[in-house]
This record gives structure tokens, sequence and C-alpha cells, in this order.
């Protein structure tokens, strides 16, 4: 009777629990093409990536995208490459005509190549609204990988962010998670703190920041180095801007030199306390591509460390970018990070792999799992779920619905457009729906050009037999998921058809799953209409 209680009190918690559904991946592709093939040795082994929005109908951008959890709501803090630029640091050697790199101008969605870090909020890590667009004035910082921590000695939230790979990593505070923040950002002080980071929280609240400096190259081919780093962790002081900088609060985990006798060459880390343990994980080097995912781990943040092993062989189609520490009813959860990369079938290939994705992440996103530890306090291998559930934090008592699950088409072409039909027409005072651009990765380290060469046409036809032409320049088109808008007067669409003149790359949408059986949607290839049966145009507001 006692162990039926326990059990009965087991299934009673669990059941009362909320949680929140996050998708990953596409579970079943709507589309018969969306325009975004990948390269063959990094294909799409789970699927097509599913693409998020926020609350207000945009797309929500998650390049290296963390959680947290402060003042009662989740919080994520992104880079974003709406803006368009390309992305690229190492890899260009002498021997190989490599182009030069394009000038990127500014247009209305920011400044060349990563734009800014956004800051969202959640009551329920399932509808999230901006809250914040950061664009720090100074140049050198790369607003890359924000990582948001809180000091108890300031009452600041600090962002951490990287640098330019040789300086030392950035920070900006604020007195809230949601910003504004301090601009310009500020320069962390200390040795070691360069390349690539993370920042791990204590049980007494301490703060240990790991970063992986360079140190050498080592050849890979006839043309092609790459480079190989230390593993460092060393304790910030109370106001998280500068590490304490003393023999006993400072340690190299491993250097460069070991960890390539065990041909091991990490990067992309993350940093986490959990159950009594420190881990560290890392992805593999390479630029902007999938791949094995490597753990350590250790009683202690300044070492010895253990050796846990690979979690996963191929990243489940990403690399490894973080863990994210969040509350439930049943104590802290970890859930890692890992950026799905877009590739093509142009991308570098060195060795038989990928060793350079699509140079604009834009359309990329970033992957949430929930964590699994053995009772020897390893981590359980990953599988890779499409959907996962994450729970919630013990103050929430509703359960959120499951978010629709959207996925990116960009098939509008010179020679290709895209229809949307509507049978009985849709009855509409303000049309509004997300449209994106993205140019042709032309391989190595370019595309084809900083934007679009020519508008993106817009003709909603009536069902009175009337039609309203709209036209948006590149420079006013994001190359993320961004509505547009469209007074329509109360009229009754029958049409939307989105096309173009550009040579050198897409303009594109968001679609969902059909739900309207009297809709259709597909593409126009010269005056011939081809269904995708099982997809609708995403729209906002009619």
């Amino acid at each position: 009777m006692k162990l039926l209680n326990t059990l009965s009190l087991f299934v009673s918690l669990v059941s009362c629990s909320k949680f929140a559904t996050y998708h990953n991946f596409v579970t079943k592709d709507v589309l018969i093409d969306d325009g975004l093939p990948p390269h063959p040795l990094q294909g799409l082994p789970y699927g097509k990536l599913a693409y998020p929005i926020t609350t207000d109908g945009n797309g929500r951008e998650q390049v290296e995208a963390h959680l947290t959890y402060y003042e009662g709501k989740y919080w994520m803090h992104s880079a974003t490459w709406s803006c368009g630029g390309s992305l690229f640091v190492y890899g260009i050697v002498s021997g190989i005509n490599f182009p030069e790199s394009p000038v990127y101008p500014p247009g209305q969605y920011g400044s060349p190549g990563n734009c800014g870090i956004k800051s969202y909020s959640s009551p329920d890590l399932v509808n999230w609204t901006l809250e914040d667009y950061y664009q720090p004035d100074i140049t050198v910082a790369n607003v890359t990988k924000p990582v948001v921590r809180y000091s108890n000695e300031t009452n600041n939230y600090v962002m951490f962010m990287g640098g330019n790979a040789k300086s030392n990593f950035y920070y900006a505070t604020s007195k809230s998670p949601s910003g504004p923040w301090s601009n310009p950002p500020s320069l962390l002080s200390g040795a070691h703190i360069t390349h690539d980071f993370d920042v791990a929280v204590g049980p007494d609240g301490s703060h240990y920041i790991l970063s992986d400096p360079f140190t050498d190259y080592l050849p890979m081919d006839t043309y092609y180095t790459f480079p190989i780093w230390d593993i460092w962790v060393q304790k910030l002081t109370p106001n998280l801007t500068a590490t304490v900088g003393t023999k006993n609060t400072s340690a190299r985990i491993r250097t460069a030199q070991s960890l390539a006798a065990q041909e091991l060459y990490l990067e992309a880390s993350s940093f986490f306390y959990h159950d009594g343990y420190w881990y560290m994980m890392f992805g593999r080097t390479c630029q902007n591509c999938a791949g094995p995912i490597y753990y350590l781990y250790s009683k202690n943040p300044l070492g010895p460390y253990t050796d846990g092993g690979y979690v996963t062989l191929d990243g489940c189609g990403a690399q490894n970018k973080g863990t994210n520490i969040l509350p439930s009813e049943n104590g802290p959860i970890v859930v890692a990070g890992a950026l799905a990369y877009r590739t093509s079938a142009t991308n570098v290939v060195v060795n038989g792999s990928i060793w350079h994705g699509d140079n604009h992440q834009a359309a990329s996103s970033t992957f949430f799992f929930p964590l699994e530890f053995n009772d020897d306090h390893t981590i359980k291998n990953y599988t890779c779920p499409a959907t996962v559930k994450i729970p919630l934090a013990a103050n929430i008592t509703t359960q959120p619905d499951s978010p629709t699950t959207y996925q990116l088409d960009c098939r509008i072409r010179n020679w290709h457009s895209i229809e949307a039909v509507y049978d009985p027409p849709k009855k509409s005072n303000s049309l509004e729906f997300p449209i994106w651009q993205r140019t042709d990765n032309l391989g190595q380290t370019f595309n084809a050009g900083p934007m679009l060469d020519h508008p993106v046409n817009v003709v909603i036809s009536f069902a009175d037999g009337d039609a309203s032409h709209y036209s948006w320049a590149p420079t006013n088109v994001s190359w993320a998921p961004a509505k547009i808008h469209m007074d329509t007067g109360g009229k009754e669409i029958s049409r939307i058809t989105l096309s173009t003149n550009a040579t050198n790359g897409c303009f594109g949408t968001l679609v969902q799953a059909k739900e309207n059986s009297k809709s259709k949607y597909g593409s126009l290839v010269g005056g011939t209409f081809k269904e995708d049966s099982n997809a609708q145009l995403y729209v906002y507001k009619f």
C-alpha cells in the first residue's frame, strides 16, 4: 500500500506539472519544395527546421539564442542577422583566389553583418514578445552569443557578448532583462577571455566563465588550416565585469595540443552546474556547420575534469551553442541549445565534410533539447526529437497550447512565383504577413550580392475583379521573416500573388499546415499553378 501511495503521489505530481511544447523540426513537411536545398553532406536527417514567430506575427530570430528565467518571466536573448551580411572569420589562406568580401550597405534593417541582439520575453516559454533590439554603437564588439546573468552585488543584469575573435569579450548592463542595455558595451577585464565562452552559476551564486582562446593553427590539407584552442575556467568578480585573476580562481583545463592529441578540436562551448557537478560541452571546430558534441565534467569548477565523451555524433544537425538552466516544479532543469546552420550545394567541403556553411544565417534557428542524466551524473546521449516538452516553473498554473509549426519557403524568383488562393474569398480590411529575402550562396566565402537586385511584387486580386499592386525594394525587406502591411478597405481577397524579377536569390514566405480546406497555396511557373496541397500561406491578419 505504501508503494502504491508513493506511485500515486508521483503520478499526481507529474500530471499537475505544466510544460511548454517546442518544435525543433517539422514533423510533417507540407511543401513539395521549399527552395532551400541543403548540401548532401549535411542534409536534414531529422526533418526540415521549424521556424518560430513572435506574438505580433514576425519571425522570431533565434541565432545562438539563450534562455533564462528572471522576474517571473522567461527571457530569450538572441543574435540577429536580419539586416543582411556575410559570416566568416577564418579559413582563407594563400593558394586560393578568394574574392573580396562585398560591401553590405545599411538599410532599414540595420548595419552590415550581424545586426544586434534581440530580447524577448514570455510568460510560458511558448508565446514570445520582442522587448528590445540592441544595436551597439561600437564596431569592435561582435554581437553574437548573448548570455545574460544577474549580479547580486550591483543589482544589474549583465549581458556578455563576443569580441572580434582576438579581443576580450564585451558586456552591457541593464536594470532589467528586457533592457535597455548600456551603449556602447564595455570590455570584460582579464586574461584568456577570447573567442568563445559561457558563464555558469554555482550553488553559492558564484559565477565562472569558460573560454577557449586561440593557440595555434594545424593544417587540414594543401590549402586549409584550422585553429586550435585551449580551455580555461575563471571566476568572475561579484559585479561580473572582470575575472578575479588569481591563481586559485583560474585554471587551464586543457591545452589545445593535448586535445589535438586526442583528435579533439573543440569550440562552440557551453558551461553549467547541475546536481553537484560542473559540465562543459563543445562542438567541433568548423565554420557554420553541424558536428559532434563532446563534454567534460567535474566536482570542482576548476577541475580536474573527466572526459564524458560524445553525446551525439552529428549535433542533431546543428552545432553546440550553450546550455540554459530553468526552474521547474521538481527543481532546476538543463536545456541544451544548438544552432542549426543552413547549408547549400556550393558550401566548402574539406576532407569529406562541410567546413563552411552558408555565409548568411538569418534563416537559421536554435534547437533546444532538455538534458537527461544517468545515476553516475554522466549525460545521456541525445535522441534529437522533433518536438520537446519542457517543464515550466512552479508558479505557472495554466497549460499553454502547443504552438503552430511554421516553415520557410524561398521560391519567389524571376521565373517562379507563389500564389495563395481563397474560395470563398477572405474579407479583409488590413492584410499582413511576413516576407524575407536571401541571396544565393556562391561557395567559399561570399554570396551573390548584399541584397536581391529587384523588388518583390505583391498583387492582391479581389472577388469583384479589381486588384491592388504593391512592391517592396530589397533595402526594405528583412533577411528574416518580417511583416508587410497592405490596406484592403474591407474588400474580399480571392488571390495573393508574390513575384520578382530578381536574378541573384529568392524572396520567401512562411507557411503552415493547411487549416482551411477551401484555400490553396502553391507555385506558379510559366502560367501553370502547382499546388502544395498540405500547405497554406501564414497570414497574420486579414
